[in-house]
C-alpha cells in the first residue's frame, strides 16, 4: 500500500506534533499551502521543498515525494514507515495492542 502525498504530509504533521499553521511556518510557505497538501487538492511538491522536509524534519526527500524509500537509508523511523505502511489492517491492530503495552 502506497501512501498519497497528503498522507504523508499528514504522517510529517502529527509525528512532529504540529498544527498545520506551524508546520507552515517552518517551511516558509502559507497555511493554506499546506491545507491544499493535506486535503489532496495538490498532488505534488517540488523537490526543493522535499529536501527542505528532509533537512527541517529528517523525512527523506524520496518519501516525500513519491512514498518510497531508498534501501540504503538508514534512518529507523522512515524504514519502520514503510513496513507499517504496507501492513494489513488486522496486523496493525495487533502492533497497536503490543505498543499500548508500554504505555
Amino acid at each position: 500500500m502506497n501512501t498519497t502525498l497528503a498522507e504523508r504530509i499528514k504522517i510529517i504533521i502529527k509525528e512532529q506534533n504540529l498544527k498545520q499553521s506551524e508546520f507552515a511556518d517552518a517551511l516558509g510557505v502559507s497555511a493554506n499551502y499546506i491545507s491544499l497538501l493535506v486535503t489532496g487538492r495538490k498532488n505534488n511538491v517540488s523537490l526543493t521543498f522535499a529536501k527542505l522536509i528532509d533537512a527541517l524534519f529528517g523525512y527523506p526527500a524520496k518519501w516525500v515525494l513519491t512514498g518510497e524509500f531508498d534501501e540504503n537509508d538508514s534512518n529507523i523511523r522512515h524504514r519502520i514507515i514503510q513496513i507499517i505502511s504496507k501492513m494489513p489492517e488486522n496486523e496493525l491492530l495487533k502492533l497497536e495492542q503490543f505498543l499500548n503495552l508500554f504505555d
